[in-house]
């Protein structure tokens, strides 16, 4: 979030549409990193060697049977899917992109990359790698959900605003929602 302030706030809160395509990677590199070096670092702190040593063994261990894999995996995929295209019938801004872009293997590609790096691995090994289990010592599985849940919501907040301005920079709805095609 630090780097959505100290390299995003100087192209405008939220900054232009324009600008945002111009200086993006540059402002959410650290936001993509954030989490899994706060990850690191804290684990190397508060756990040293026997911490690095858990957080590889999670990584790594299955804790669940496939079908919830599939679940946490296509939840969210699906849903937002389903959202789209109960929007679209209010308005074809809201198709969602596999559907009206030429080329639909590179938008599945690109968006199984993006969310199984940014998403997946450097974001959850700050998240689900560090905050759950050291928040699941104290509180239940519910609190810490809210918990997590809550700063998640808050990480995400700034840069999703940061990025939402339309061509003059002024806040647009439509630009805060998932991304549709426009091609």
């Amino acid at each position: 979030m630090g780097g959505v302030l100290i390299l995003g706030a100087p192209y405008g809160m939220p900054t232009t549409s324009e600008q945002f395509a111009k200086v993006w990677a540059i402002v959410f590199i650290p936001y993509f990193l954030g989490p899994s070096m706060a990850s690191l670092l804290l684990t190397g702190l508060l756990d040293g060697r026997e911490g690095f040593r858990g957080l590889l063994s999670r990584l790594v261990k299955w804790q669940v049977g496939i079908r919830w894999y599939a679940v946490a995996l296509l939840t969210a995929p699906l849903l937002v899917t389903l959202i789209l295209f109960l929007l679209s019938l209010v308005s074809s801004e809201y198709l969602p992109a596999i559907v009206t872009a030429n080329d639909k293997i590179a938008v599945m590609l690109m968006g199984t990359m993006v969310g199984l790096i940014e998403g997946g691995l450097l974001e959850e090994l700050g998240w689900t790698g560090f905050a759950v289990p050291k928040l699941k010592r104290q509180y239940s599985i519910f609190a810490t959900g809210l918990i997590v849940g809550a700063l998640h919501a808050v990480w995400h907040f700034l840069p999703t605003f940061w990025g939402s301005g339309d061509s003059s920079g002024v806040f647009d709805l439509l630009l805060f929602l998932p991304p549709a095609s426009s091609t």
